[in-house]
């Protein structure tokens, strides 16, 4: 295998980006449909997907102290120029929110939902005398279709399963095995992006480690070891450190993260617990890059399997390659790799992602410690067995059997949250 072509499949799914992704990737649609305007917009008409909604409708907007999927919308309008990023909000000021809540209450943004858990937003930007229009879809920065005035300026539309192939490179056709056999045969000199990410995520732990942030669920941890009450292990430090990023990130906190298949909980979750545990056990840098090399490999099997966006909690798939790479760098064989990623399959696999908030920290802890105690258990030799619910012989055939529950048994989910989120007092 071209390692260079994996690289470049793993690269492309890293990007930094400050705040949930979702309301972010929201603000960037904006932000684009208006720079083929050459006069400002006077309105929004928005169409996004149920779980575009769902996660961008409770989680805080950085620098904007609030949430708001019609205010993300406005503001992506108020900061629209070229050469935006998925940091958009880095640029938003109290000025800003003030005049995009005057901009909502003026019912300049429009937004229908649809019933599907595909990535995707459709954003139509117009004044009277002009109108553009856009579509992203698959990833939250993939803008792929635009036209001015009914003009076709780009269309890049393609099939999803061609989307996701990473420029040739299907994971689907790879196994497991296979993705051991590259872990140990790298270079870790050509890891280096990986370790950068790593840095980028501990940075955003440490500054939520610092007060407050959200319902704190990091700092929390911290009280309670310093009272005597959790023991200062491996365990706690892998829940606090992943917690406390999250808590810092999904408050809207003025600081970028380094995300991974398009989120920045997953980008938390897949890197930190291993860094966290490498730590603990003295491992060499190269092992730990080596094993989150392993991690992310298999994360991306998981997701491109369940999907990008899911009724499935992403932290639990994300745990999931956490806890392989963590089985690695304790010397384990490929059946207690696999057998770490089974257990968390038959452990942590049902929760249901319901939106994007600062709860989400709690998420992040739970599938953190899980993630140790999977591997440990797998390095104990106890695996769950074949016999339990959807777990098969084969952990490649476990995650087809969790992807047709996600996709056929799940269906609703989305829409029932979105109801319930619409209707609570």
């Amino acid at each position: 295998m071209d390692m260079n072509i994996v690289f470049r499949a793993i690269q492309n799914e890293m990007q930094p980006s400050m705040g949930c992704t979702e309301p972010v990737a929201i603000g960037l649609a904006v932000s684009r449909t208006c720079e083929y305007l050459e006069q400002p917009a006077e309105g929004l008409d928005m169409v996004i997907s149920s779980n575009i909604f769902k996660n961008a409708y409770s989680v805080q907007i950085p620098n904007a102290g609030t949430n708001g999927i019609e205010l993300s919308c406005a503001l992506g309008f108020l900061l629209s120029k070229p050469g935006n990023t998925m940091e958009i909000f880095a640029d938003v000021k109290p000025e800003h929110v003030v005049q995009a809540q005057k901009l909502v209450a003026d019912g300049f943004v429009k937004v229908k939902v649809l019933p599907s858990s595909q990535f995707y937003i459709e954003c139509t930007a117009s004044n009277g005398k002009e109108s553009a229009h856009t579509i992203t879809e698959d990833s939250h920065d993939n803008m792929v279709f635009a036209e001015k005035d009914g003009k076709t300026l780009v269309d890049e539309r393609v099939d999803i399963a061609a989307a996701e192939s990473h420029g040739g490179f299907d994971i689907t056709q790879h196994t497991f095995a296979e993705f051991l056999q590259w872990a140990n045969e790298v270079d870790p000199k050509d890891l280096g992006f990986i370790k950068e990410g790593i840095e980028m995520n501990l940075a955003i732990s440490e500054i939520g480690m610092k007060q407050k942030y959200a319902i704190g669920v990091g700092p929390a941890l911290k009280n309670l070891v310093d009272a005597g009450k959790l023991s200062n292990d491996m365990v706690t430090d892998v829940k606090r450190t992943v917690a406390a990023a999250g808590d810092f990130r999904m408050s809207g906190g003025n600081g970028s993260v380094m995300t991974y298949l398009g989120s920045g909980n997953q980008g938390i979750e897949t890197m930190l617990p291993i860094a966290v545990v490498a730590k603990h056990l003295g491992v060499s840098e190269e092992k730990m890059l080596r094993a989150e090399f392993l991690g992310m490999l298999i994360i991306m099997y998981l997701k491109h399997h369940v999907g990008r966006l899911s009724p499935i909690c992403g932290a639990t798939l994300a745990g999931s390659g956490s806890a392989a790479g963590m089985v690695y760098m304790m010397g384990g064989n490929l059946e207690q790799i696999c057998g770490a990623v089974q257990n968390m399959m038959g452990g942590v696999a049902g929760i249901f992602c319901d939106g994007a908030k600062g709860g989400c920290a709690l998420k992040l802890s739970i599938c953190a410690g899980e993630a140790v105690y999977s591997a440990l258990y797998a390095m104990d030799n106890s695996m769950i067995q074949a016999t339990d619910g959807i777990i098969s012989t084969a952990v490649e055939d476990t995650t087809k059997n969790l992807a047709k529950l996600s996709h056929e048994g799940l269906a609703e989910v989305d829409m029932k949250v979105i109801e319930i989120m619409q209707t609570k007092q």
